[in-house]
């Protein structure tokens, strides 16, 4: 099966884990998520996810092991989602991609609207944490 990389990053602080809600205006515009995107070719997981919060957050975070994956289908193309556990290194957020961010208790997150993607790490979360 080929497929395309796409990264995550769940943060922890005390009970509560760091999402962001998407702009208006693409598949998963409006929706929260934990932030990442897709590795470009050649690019390591680990790298597309520092690069990633660099330009949607301009914050550098530290990337720890892989928490869970799983696939995904979006405009007809196969994703393998990997979610690592990350540390934020700076709360001094500038949303380029998004309209805001929280930091939401666990217990919360079933009740927010995700993309089909991001219910892997939720429905992970709920279940192994």
């Amino acid at each position: 099966m080929i497929y395309s990389i796409s990264t995550a990053g769940v943060a922890k602080r005390g009970n509560k884990y760091f999402i962001a809600k998407r702009k208006p205006g693409n598949s998963i515009g409006e929706l929260w998520e934990f932030p990442g995107g897709k590795a470009e070719n050649g690019e390591d997981p680990q790298s597309a996810l520092i690069r990633e919060f660099l330009e949607e957050f301009n914050v550098n975070i530290k990337v720890g092991e892989e928490i869970c994956c799983g696939l995904f289908t979006n405009n007809s193309i196969i994703y393998k989602l990997l979610a690592f556990s990350i540390e934020i290194l700076s709360d001094s957020f500038v949303l380029n991609e998004h309209t805001e961010t929280a930091w939401v208790e666990k217990e919360k997150l079933p009740g927010m609207s995700f993309p089909k993607s991001d219910m892997i790490i939720v429905n992970y979360l709920m279940n192994n944490t």
